[in-house]
């Protein structure tokens, strides 16, 4: 990946102008394809490419859009990382998702948050959980990454699939997933959620 050497400054205005037309486009609802015309679109975008290509060639600008800021969105928007406070609104985050898979009275572990799959363990005091969270597309992650939790710990980790408007979770879809669920001994909840205005937002 490229490293662009730009001023601290310069940099948070550059992040700042392309999360808030991510956000204004619902970046994680578009295609592919229209993501790859985004990035045109955004080189071609006096604030953004008119700003970059002073500081490297455009295939660079590319890639830099994409690894840097882009690859970080979608973390973001759950409250995990280090450009949390670039995006003007975020879900709720681990607290939320405890909340919902496991109930009231447990908590994160602190430093326990991770991704890939997004995910943490949680404890009422007396247990620690495995938990586990993300959209539907992502079952089959979600599900062996419990089920590689589940040959070591004692405690039954749980998957939480999480939906909002735009993205669902058909009938029978959840009916198949419930069912693999059960057989794998696991917990599964489902969670449909609103995003909130970022506390940690600095624009």
């Amino acid at each position: 990946m490229p490293r662009l050497d730009l001023p601290e400054p310069l940099r948070e205005q550059l992040l700042l102008e392309i999360y808030k037309q991510a956000e204004g486009m619902d970046w994680e609802l578009m295609s592919n394809p229209q993501k790859t015309s985004q990035y045109r679109k955004w080189i071609e975008d006096e604030k953004v490419g008119g700003i970059l290509l002073n500081f490297a060639p455009e295939k660079d600008v590319r890639v830099w859009i994409k690894d840097v800021p882009m690859k970080e969105y979608a973390r973001s928007l759950e409250g995990i990382g280090g450009y949390v406070r670039f995006v003007s609104h975020r879900f709720l985050g681990a607290e939320e998702i405890i909340r919902v898979g496991l109930g009231n009275g447990w908590t994160p572990v602190p430093g326990s948050v991770g991704e890939k799959p997004n995910h943490c363990y949680a404890t009422n005091g007396h247990s620690k959980r495995y938990v586990c969270w993300g959209r539907p597309d992502r079952i089959s992650d979600l599900v062996w990454a419990s089920l590689n939790i589940a040959v070591h710990d004692k405690e039954k980790p749980t998957v939480v699939v999480t939906t909002r408007d735009g993205i669902d979770v058909s009938p029978a879809e959840r009916a198949l997933q419930e069912q693999i669920a059960k057989h794998c001994a696991i917990g599964l909840v489902h969670l449909h959620r609103t995003m909130i205005p970022n506390p940690d937002y600095i624009g």
